[in-house]
């Protein structure tokens, strides 16, 4: 597993999200990973959920790199229910709190237990559907890691985005904007 955070803060690295993002948008993209994990328990789609844990974790990892912590810190930090639908509402408040720290661009050491618990409750998602959090992971980064697009506006646009010609337009003239001047 530490090898994979590694690899996925490097990933991270990479394409300017740690530096060229704002923890708002971190935020913002994990409500939406969220929203597609909570829509894949919900239909019990196994595939939805494998991604769904791993994107998620992803993006917790992510947040943690901005603030100068690693993810690692907080695995195995709290207990695990077994209800995959009521860890999907403890993890919605978890979601909430971070949020909190993101938009307040306050130090993500008030919002240790939020994250530790937000761990907590992927690894109970991944371990009812006899995974383990370290799987989804795993099949996360295989899925990102070689992705091709650009960052704009604090969110990483994929090569395969319907809105990706636009977005990388946009981008080259704002650099040759940022260079004319």
């Amino acid at each position: 597993m530490e090898q994979l955070i590694k690899q996925i803060e490097q990933w991270a690295s990479d394409r300017n999200i740690i530096k060229g993002s704002k923890p708002i948008d971190q935020a913002m993209k994990l409500f939406s990973e969220f929203g597609e994990l909570a829509d894949s328990i919900a239909k019990s789609n196994l595939n939805g959920i494998i991604d769904g844990v791993g994107d998620c974790f992803v993006v917790l990892t992510n947040l943690c790199k901005m603030h100068g912590h690693s993810i690692s810190d907080h695995i195995g930090s709290y207990g695990r229910s077994t209800n995959p639908k009521k860890t999907i509402i403890d993890l919605s408040e978890c979601l909430y709190q971070i949020s909190e720290s993101n938009e307040l661009e306050v130090d993500l050491d008030d919002y240790i237990a939020p994250i530790d618990m937000a761990v907590s409750h992927l690894d109970a998602i991944a371990l009812h559907c006899d995974l383990t959090l370290e799987q989804c992971v795993e099949y996360s980064y295989n899925e990102i890691k070689d992705r091709v697009g650009v960052l704009w506006n604090g969110t990483f646009v994929k090569s395969t985005d319907e809105n990706y010609n636009d977005v990388l337009k946009m981008y080259q003239d704002s650099m040759e904007e940022n260079y004319s001047a």
